[in-house]
Protein backbone atom coordinates (compact mmCIF):
# COMPACT_ATOMS: atom_id res chain seq x y z
CA UNK A 1 0.00 0.00 0.00
CA UNK A 2 1.87 3.41 -0.95
CA UNK A 3 2.50 5.77 1.97
CA UNK A 4 0.18 8.69 2.16
CA UNK A 5 2.23 11.22 3.17
CA UNK A 6 -0.19 14.63 2.12
CA UNK A 7 -0.05 17.14 4.83
CA UNK A 8 1.93 14.58 7.13
CA UNK A 9 5.27 15.91 8.68
CA UNK A 10 8.51 13.87 7.88
CA UNK A 11 11.51 14.32 9.92
CA UNK A 12 14.40 13.55 7.85
CA UNK A 13 17.57 12.43 9.47
CA UNK A 14 19.65 12.05 6.31
CA UNK A 15 23.00 14.09 6.45
CA UNK A 16 22.19 17.41 5.35
CA UNK A 17 23.92 17.23 2.06
CA UNK A 18 22.56 14.06 0.72
CA UNK A 19 18.88 15.55 1.48
CA UNK A 20 18.26 17.57 -1.32
CA UNK A 21 16.87 15.03 -3.62
CA UNK A 22 14.93 13.38 -1.43
CA UNK A 23 13.47 16.25 0.54
CA UNK A 24 12.36 16.85 -3.02
CA UNK A 25 10.38 13.52 -3.57
CA UNK A 26 8.89 13.59 -0.30
CA UNK A 27 7.43 17.47 -0.60
CA UNK A 28 6.33 16.44 -4.10
CA UNK A 29 4.13 13.34 -2.11
CA UNK A 30 2.68 16.42 -0.17
CA UNK A 31 4.85 15.79 3.07
CA UNK A 32 6.00 18.62 5.16
CA UNK A 33 9.33 18.36 5.90
CA UNK A 34 12.06 18.99 8.64
CA UNK A 35 15.70 17.99 8.20
CA UNK A 36 17.68 17.26 11.28
CA UNK A 37 20.47 15.14 10.33
CA UNK A 38 21.74 12.18 13.07
CA UNK A 39 24.86 11.70 11.60
CA UNK A 40 27.53 13.33 9.78
CA UNK A 41 29.99 11.51 7.08
CA UNK A 42 34.18 11.72 8.01
CA UNK A 43 36.93 9.89 6.80
CA UNK A 44 37.82 6.96 8.47
CA UNK A 45 40.53 6.92 11.38
CA UNK A 46 43.00 5.51 8.98
CA UNK A 47 42.78 5.91 5.09
CA UNK A 48 45.83 3.14 4.60
CA UNK A 49 43.35 0.25 3.69
CA UNK A 50 41.25 2.34 1.00
CA UNK A 51 44.83 4.13 -0.70
CA UNK A 52 45.89 0.29 -1.09
CA UNK A 53 42.62 -0.73 -2.69
CA UNK A 54 42.54 2.53 -5.01
CA UNK A 55 45.76 2.18 -6.02
CA UNK A 56 45.53 -1.90 -6.95
CA UNK A 57 42.00 -2.40 -7.49
CA UNK A 58 42.84 -3.87 -10.87
CA UNK A 59 44.43 -7.21 -8.52
CA UNK A 60 40.55 -8.04 -7.72
CA UNK A 61 38.39 -10.47 -9.12
CA UNK A 62 35.42 -8.72 -8.04
CA UNK A 63 34.35 -5.61 -5.84
CA UNK A 64 31.62 -5.11 -3.24
CA UNK A 65 30.73 -1.85 -2.04
CA UNK A 66 28.05 -1.85 1.03
CA UNK A 67 26.62 1.80 0.58
CA UNK A 68 26.50 4.98 -1.75
CA UNK A 69 28.74 6.71 0.66
CA UNK A 70 31.38 3.94 0.47
CA UNK A 71 30.72 4.87 -3.60
CA UNK A 72 31.28 8.39 -3.22
CA UNK A 73 34.84 7.90 -0.35
CA UNK A 74 36.14 5.41 -2.76
CA UNK A 75 36.12 7.78 -5.89
CA UNK A 76 36.51 11.06 -3.87
CA UNK A 77 39.79 9.77 -2.55
CA UNK A 78 40.85 8.45 -6.10
CA UNK A 79 40.57 12.08 -7.11
CA UNK A 80 42.75 13.39 -4.43
CA UNK A 81 45.37 10.61 -4.94
CA UNK A 82 45.29 11.42 -8.57
CA UNK A 83 44.81 7.44 -9.39
CA UNK A 84 42.50 6.02 -11.83
CA UNK A 85 41.28 3.04 -10.13
CA UNK A 86 40.44 0.12 -12.48
CA UNK A 87 37.23 -1.89 -10.84
CA UNK A 88 36.80 -6.01 -11.76
CA UNK A 89 33.76 -6.62 -14.20
CA UNK A 90 32.45 -8.84 -11.12
CA UNK A 91 30.90 -5.25 -9.87
CA UNK A 92 28.11 -5.67 -7.27
CA UNK A 93 26.28 -2.87 -5.03
CA UNK A 94 24.27 -3.37 -1.69
CA UNK A 95 21.23 -1.69 -2.90
CA UNK A 96 20.16 0.13 -5.71
CA UNK A 97 20.91 3.82 -4.79
CA UNK A 98 24.22 2.19 -4.29
CA UNK A 99 24.52 0.51 -7.32
CA UNK A 100 23.26 3.70 -9.04
CA UNK A 101 26.14 6.15 -7.52
CA UNK A 102 28.72 3.67 -8.95
CA UNK A 103 27.30 3.88 -12.70
CA UNK A 104 27.82 7.71 -12.05
CA UNK A 105 31.08 8.24 -10.73
CA UNK A 106 33.02 4.97 -11.98
CA UNK A 107 30.73 4.60 -14.91
CA UNK A 108 30.12 0.69 -14.74
CA UNK A 109 27.57 -1.37 -14.23
CA UNK A 110 27.04 -3.35 -11.00
CA UNK A 111 25.23 -5.83 -9.61
CA UNK A 112 22.33 -5.84 -7.32
CA UNK A 113 20.87 -9.00 -5.73
CA UNK A 114 16.72 -8.54 -5.13
CA UNK A 115 17.12 -10.13 -1.41
CA UNK A 116 19.34 -7.12 0.09
CA UNK A 117 20.84 -9.07 3.23
CA UNK A 118 24.72 -10.24 3.35
CA UNK A 119 22.96 -13.77 2.82
CA UNK A 120 21.29 -12.76 -0.41
CA UNK A 121 24.23 -11.06 -1.65
CA UNK A 122 26.74 -14.03 -0.96
CA UNK A 123 24.53 -16.54 -3.00
CA UNK A 124 23.81 -13.75 -5.65
CA UNK A 125 28.01 -13.57 -5.98
CA UNK A 126 28.38 -16.97 -6.81
CA UNK A 127 32.17 -17.04 -5.83
CA UNK A 128 34.87 -18.88 -6.26
CA UNK A 129 37.59 -20.60 -3.64
CA UNK A 130 40.28 -18.35 -3.89
CA UNK A 131 38.72 -15.36 -5.66
CA UNK A 132 40.42 -12.00 -4.25
CA UNK A 133 37.49 -9.78 -3.40
CA UNK A 134 37.38 -6.35 -2.35
CA UNK A 135 34.90 -4.83 -0.15
CA UNK A 136 34.44 -1.47 0.15
CA UNK A 137 32.46 -0.36 3.46
CA UNK A 138 31.82 2.26 6.07
CA UNK A 139 34.09 1.79 9.49
CA UNK A 140 30.46 0.18 11.07
CA UNK A 141 29.77 -2.11 8.19
CA UNK A 142 28.77 -5.70 9.47
CA UNK A 143 31.22 -8.63 8.88
CA UNK A 144 28.70 -11.14 8.09
CA UNK A 145 29.21 -11.07 4.34
CA UNK A 146 33.20 -10.80 4.25
CA UNK A 147 32.72 -13.95 7.13
CA UNK A 148 30.65 -16.38 4.76
CA UNK A 149 32.58 -15.48 1.04
CA UNK A 150 35.71 -16.21 3.49
CA UNK A 151 34.01 -19.57 4.43
CA UNK A 152 33.70 -20.06 0.77
CA UNK A 153 37.36 -20.13 0.59
CA UNK A 154 37.48 -16.52 -0.91
CA UNK A 155 40.60 -14.20 0.27
CA UNK A 156 38.39 -10.66 1.28
CA UNK A 157 40.54 -7.53 1.80
CA UNK A 158 38.46 -4.80 3.23
CA UNK A 159 38.75 -1.21 2.37
CA UNK A 160 36.98 1.58 5.35
CA UNK A 161 36.28 4.14 3.09
CA UNK A 162 34.42 6.70 5.84
CA UNK A 163 32.76 6.43 9.13
CA UNK A 164 29.33 8.03 10.44
CA UNK A 165 29.72 10.36 13.88
CA UNK A 166 26.53 11.84 15.50
CA UNK A 167 25.55 15.37 14.37
CA UNK A 168 25.13 16.83 17.62
CA UNK A 169 23.57 20.07 15.77
CA UNK A 170 20.95 17.90 14.13
CA UNK A 171 20.11 16.01 16.94
CA UNK A 172 19.50 19.35 18.64
CA UNK A 173 16.85 19.84 16.47
CA UNK A 174 15.02 16.76 17.51
CA UNK A 175 12.40 19.07 20.41
CA UNK A 176 10.08 17.78 22.37
CA UNK A 177 7.85 19.85 19.61
CA UNK A 178 9.00 18.59 16.44
CA UNK A 179 8.58 15.41 18.12
CA UNK A 180 4.96 15.45 19.40
CA UNK A 181 3.81 16.84 15.64
CA UNK A 182 5.78 14.46 13.43
CA UNK A 183 4.10 11.71 11.78
CA UNK A 184 7.17 9.59 10.52
CA UNK A 185 10.86 9.87 10.33
CA UNK A 186 13.09 8.74 6.97
CA UNK A 187 16.26 7.26 8.22
CA UNK A 188 19.31 6.40 5.16
CA UNK A 189 21.22 3.78 7.28
CA UNK A 190 21.38 1.57 10.55
CA UNK A 191 23.96 4.70 11.84
CA UNK A 192 21.13 6.96 12.11
CA UNK A 193 18.54 4.98 13.94
CA UNK A 194 21.41 4.21 16.44
CA UNK A 195 22.84 8.21 16.69
CA UNK A 196 18.52 8.86 16.61
CA UNK A 197 17.91 6.27 19.55
CA UNK A 198 20.81 7.40 21.16
CA UNK A 199 19.77 10.82 21.38
CA UNK A 200 16.32 10.44 23.13
CA UNK A 201 16.91 7.61 25.30
CA UNK A 202 15.50 4.52 23.79
CA UNK A 203 12.20 4.92 26.72
CA UNK A 204 11.42 8.13 24.30
CA UNK A 205 12.14 6.60 21.03
CA UNK A 206 9.62 4.24 22.01
CA UNK A 207 7.22 6.11 22.78
CA UNK A 208 7.88 8.06 19.49
CA UNK A 209 7.39 5.06 17.26
CA UNK A 210 4.27 4.11 19.07
CA UNK A 211 2.67 7.31 17.01
CA UNK A 212 5.55 8.12 13.89
CA UNK A 213 6.01 5.89 11.05
CA UNK A 214 9.36 4.97 10.79
CA UNK A 215 10.48 5.06 6.96
CA UNK A 216 13.72 2.95 6.11
CA UNK A 217 15.89 3.45 3.15
CA UNK A 218 16.03 -0.23 2.61
CA UNK A 219 15.87 -3.86 4.72
CA UNK A 220 18.60 -3.71 6.37
CA UNK A 221 18.26 -0.27 8.21
CA UNK A 222 14.49 -1.05 8.62
CA UNK A 223 15.72 -4.41 10.72
CA UNK A 224 17.51 -1.93 13.25
CA UNK A 225 14.92 0.51 13.23
CA UNK A 226 12.28 -2.18 14.58
CA UNK A 227 14.95 -2.97 17.32
CA UNK A 228 13.89 0.49 18.64
CA UNK A 229 10.19 -0.85 18.30
CA UNK A 230 9.14 1.09 15.03
CA UNK A 231 6.54 0.48 12.42
CA UNK A 232 9.34 0.86 9.67
CA UNK A 233 8.61 0.43 6.32
CA UNK A 234 10.69 0.20 3.33
CA UNK A 235 11.21 3.52 0.66
CA UNK A 236 12.78 0.97 -1.76
CA UNK A 237 9.84 -0.96 -1.90
CA UNK A 238 8.06 0.03 -4.42
CA UNK A 239 4.25 -0.69 -2.66
CA UNK A 240 5.35 2.16 -0.22
CA UNK A 241 5.91 4.59 -2.48
CA UNK A 242 3.59 7.27 -5.21
CA UNK A 243 4.92 9.61 -7.33
CA UNK A 244 8.85 8.47 -7.02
Amino acid sequence: MPLKLAGKTVIVTRPRAQSAELAAKLRRLGARVVLAPAIRIENPRSLVSLDNAIRHSRDYGAAVFTSANAVKAFFDRARRLRAKPELPRSLFAVGTATRDVLRELGGKKAATPKLQTAAGLARFMRARKGEKILFVKGESAREELPRLLRARGCRVEAATAYRTIPDRGGLHLLTPGLLSRADAAFFASPSAAKAFAAALGLARTRKFFEKALAIAIGPTTARELRRFGARAVTWGDKRNRSGS
